[in-house]
């Protein structure tokens, strides 16, 4: 049951077309400096050719090779319809690939009239064991790749505040101006028609003007922590340091604020928890 199941996960390596072309590109490279450098299977005594005559022809593999999966991944999986694999399905497309390259290499290097099952089986181990060291290293490089990217996109996602804790600022137009972290405003205070918004940023506090009434802001930050307090004044609650209780006066403390804010009584039950025997 476990292996079906994996048989039938999806292989998301070879989708794009990107990740396609660099996996041709490196069989070609790797096979044509493999071929030429080691020389593996005895390859180069299978003919006597000069260095030079040797070189194109061992690097003539490579090629043949290269120009199979360009075939295969780009055509072949069109006339197919193969856009993405399952694992099942791309063990069977490799293996198609295989017997396609061990095909092509009969015909261009071998005698298909002669000994046609001796020279498939002859060309089929060879081409499976050249093709391995390859293309596992090409799969191994866009998997890094693919996961390097996920994570940076992840990271990012972070390290960025989501949509959900912006809090947009609009002016009396109901254009959002600006957009600051609920977490960083500190107060907003009403200046005539305008409005003053105080928040930190970079470790200092910063101010921003709108156009706009702390009653529109009051309706628009209802279900927020911007709460009012003032007929001239709304806080952020989440940055209350102190709740100063004289009498009937009550003011507030803000983190990062030397300003002592005011709280007029028709607002002070919305601070009630803060307060004694309340």
């Amino acid at each position: 049951m476990k292996l079906q199941t994996l048989l039938n996960k999806e292989f998301t390596l070879l989708d794009k077309k990107y990740d396609r072309y660099f996996l041709i590109v490196t069989i070609l490279i790797f096979s044509i400096l493999f071929l030429n450098i080691f020389e593996p299977f005895n390859i180069n005594r299978w003919y006597s050719d000069s260095r030079i005559i040797s070189f194109l022809r061992l690097s003539s593999y490579g090629v043949v090779v290269a120009l199979v999966y360009l075939f295969t991944q780009f055509p072949l999986r069109k006339i197919f319809r193969q856009k993405t694999f399952q694992i099942k399905s791309f063990i069977l497309w490799f293996v198609i690939e295989i017997v396609i390259i061990s095909l092509v290499y009969i015909f261009l290097y071998g005698n298909p009239l002669g000994n046609f099952i001796n020279d498939f089986i002859f060309s089929l181990k060879y081409t499976l064991l050249g093709i391995c060291l390859p293309y596992s290293f090409a799969i191994l490089i866009i998997y890094y790749q693919k996961h390097r990217t996920e994570i940076k996109t992840l990271q990012q996602k972070i390290s960025r505040p989501s949509n959900s804790q912006l809090l947009g600022f609009k002016d009396e137009r109901n254009k959002v101006k600006f957009s600051v972290r609920q977490s960083d405003v500190l107060y907003i205070e009403s200046t005539d028609n305008y409005v003053s918004v105080y928040y930190s940023a970079e470790n200092k506090v910063q101010r921003k003007l709108l156009r706009n009434t702390l009653k529109n802001l009051e309706n628009m930050f209802e279900n927020s922590t911007i709460v009012r307090c003032h007929r001239s004044f709304m806080i952020n609650r989440e940055k209350i340091e102190m709740i100063q209780n004289e009498g009937k006066k009550l003011s507030v403390k803000l983190s990062h604020i030397e300003k002592i804010i005011p709280v007029s009584g028709k607002f002070i039950p919305h601070f009630s928890e803060y307060l004694p025997g309340k």
